[in-house]
C-alpha cells in the first residue's frame, strides 16, 4: 500500500491552498502508516512540511504541475517513479477535503476489498438531474448535455456527482482509468452532500465557519 498526497504549488481559485490545507490531511494519518506516505509536490514549502511529518518525498516535475495536467497523468508518473507493482493499492488524498477522517479511508478500503474492486472513488447525491440540463449556446439557445427524449421524471436514470474525497486504485489498472481516475468497473462510496471541497476563499471560509 502507498498513500500519495498530490500537492502542486500553483492554484488559481485560492493561492497556495495546498500549503494552507496540508496539515488537515497530514494530521489524520496514523503514526504507523507514515512510512507509506508520499508527498508528490513541486513546492519546497510543502516538501518541507512533508519531511517534518516523516513522509516520503517524490518531486513533481513542472511538466505535470500545470493547470491542464490531468489526475491520470500525475498518478501514472507516481506509479512509475515509485516503481509500484500490481500488488500495490494506491490511496490518493487530495488536500482540498479538510473534513476527511482516517475512518473514512478505512471504510473505503473495506468497501473496495469486500467488492473485490480494483478502483474506488466517492459520490454525492444531486438535487437536479443532468437529463434536464442543457449547454448554453449563443442567442439564447441550448443543447442537451445528454441526448434523450425522456420527459417523465420517473424515467430518468438515477445519477450522482463524482467526488475525489478518497480515491483508491490498484497500480495494475492505472492505464485503464480515465483522466478522472475511474472506468466502468470503478465502485463509488457515498459521502455526505455537505462535504466541502476547498477551491476558493469562500469554500475555506465555509469550512472554518463549520468548526
Amino acid at each position: 500500500m502507498k498513500i500519495v498526497i498530490p500537492a502542486r504549488k500553483g492554484s488559481k481559485g485560492l493561492p497556495f491552498k495546498n500549503r494552507i490545507l496540508f496539515k488537515h490531511t497530514a494530521d489524520i494519518i496514523p503514526d504507523d502508516l507514515k512510512q507509506y506516505v508520499y508527498v508528490l509536490s513541486d513546492d519546497k514549502e510543502i516538501i518541507n512540511m512533508g519531511i517534518g511529518y516523516g513522509f516520503n518525498i517524490t518531486h513533481r516535475p513542472s511538466l505535470i504541475s500545470q493547470d491542464e495536467t490531468s489526475t491520470s497523468e500525475v498518478m501514472n508518473y507516481f506509479v512509475a517513479e515509485t516503481k509500484s507493482d500490481h500488488t500495490d493499492d494506491i490511496i490518493m488524498l487530495y488536500l482540498t477535503y479538510p473534513q476527511r477522517k482516517w475512518e473514512d479511508v478505512v471504510a473505503a478500503l473495506r468497501l473496495m476489498n469486500n467488492k473485490g474492486a480494483k478502483s474506488l472513488l466517492c459520490k454525492k447525491d444531486i438535487c437536479s438531474t443532468p437529463f434536464l440540463m442543457l449547454e448554453e449556446l449563443d442567442d439564447g439557445r441550448g443543447n442537451k448535455l445528454i441526448d434523450h427524449d425522456l420527459y417523465r421524471r420517473q424515467d430518468y436514470p438515477k445519477c450522482f456527482e463524482l467526488s475525489h474525497y478518497i480515491s483508491i486504485f490498484n497500480a495494475s489498472v492505472i492505464n485503464k482509468l480515465n483522466n478522472n481516475m475511474y472506468n466502468e468497473d470503478t465502485i463509488f462510496m457515498s459521502i455526505p452532500n455537505d462535504t466541502i471541497d476547498v477551491d476558493t476563499q469562500k469554500d475555506l471560509d465555509k469550512y472554518n465557519g463549520s468548526n
